[in-house]
């Protein structure tokens, strides 16, 4: 997969800075407003998952070509 390094940098930059963050702010504002945060806090968890795999295979593909 080719990505510019804009992209990827954005990417990176948010799953490494923002993913985390709002999950912990949706997980807490379930628990001080008691409502049930598992589908949200599970899909988010699911598609940083899925973005990191992309960037690593897009990483591994521009180390291999360099």
């Amino acid at each position: 997969m080719k990505m510019s390094n804009k992209v990827y940098d954005f990417l990176k930059w948010f799953l490494i800075t923002a993913v985390a963050p709002i999950i912990a702010l949706i997980t807490g504002l379930g628990e001080l407003y008691d409502f049930n945060t598992t589908l949200v806090v599970g899909t988010i968890s699911l598609i940083a998952t899925f973005l990191g795999a992309i960037l690593g295979v897009s990483n591994a593909q521009y180390k291999h070509k360099n």
